[in-house]
């Protein structure tokens, strides 16, 4: 029988699972497996109030606060709950097997979080639409890991400006991550058939020798 390869994608706010289902769909249909089948985990957050949609309970992996500047916050606690609330479910999902990361925006935060701090890394990590909050709770690895990682991001995002993509990028490679693709797409706050695509062809060499 063959070994699977764990695939986890992680939405946004006020979405679901099945939010990102044509992402797992294209991935697995096209992308080819020798040793192993695929396996997709597709979460849902918990439904929780959202601050700054005033206290409006939707699903939400963890609050998001009026910023100092203006700008969108974070609320650290609610964030490093789910991120360690994750860690033991991918933990006690992938047992031994080789997995992927995914999200986008909340769920890009969340991706970030666990390539880096899990004992274990991904083989690869997708980051979407996404950004940097609270670095100072990521403890920067020190086993020389370096999952490959793809970056994407709309130029015409309204809510998580283009810049939070290289700001993303940079701090990666400070924790010693060098296989990094950071690609920019004319879009908003979504994912588009070509970033899909070349989320598919960049992730081919890395399918080629899973572990």
């Amino acid at each position: 029988m063959s070994r699977p390869l764990h695939l986890f994608l992680f939405h946004g706010l006020g979405a679901d699972g099945d939010d990102l289902a044509p992402v797992s769909d294209l991935v697995t249909e096209r992308g080819s497996l020798a040793e192993h089948h695929w396996q997709v985990h597709r979460p849902d957050a918990p439904v929780a109030p959202v601050t700054i949609n005033g206290g409006l309970p939707m699903p939400s992996w963890f609050d998001l606060v009026p910023g100092a500047d203006g700008g969108i916050g974070v609320d650290k606690d609610t964030l490093a709950a789910i991120t360690f609330d994750l860690q033991q479910q991918v933990q006690d999902t992938v047992g031994d097997d080789p997995f992927i990361l995914g999200g986008f925006s909340q769920g890009g935060v969340l991706t970030t979080r666990l390539a880096l701090t899990l004992p274990r890394p991904p083989l690869a990590a997708i980051m979407l639409s996404t950004w940097l909050p609270a670095p100072e709770q990521i403890a920067k690895p020190t086993d020389g890991r370096d999952p490959a990682v793809f970056i994407g991001h709309g130029t015409h995002d309204p809510l998580v400006p283009v810049h939070a993509a290289g700001k993303l990028n940079a701090f990666l490679q400070d924790c010693g991550l060098s296989n990094i693709t950071e690609r920019h797409y004319p879009v908003e706050h979504g994912i588009v058939p070509e970033e899909l695509e070349d989320i598919v062809s960049w992730l081919q060499p890395t399918l080629r020798t899973p572990s």
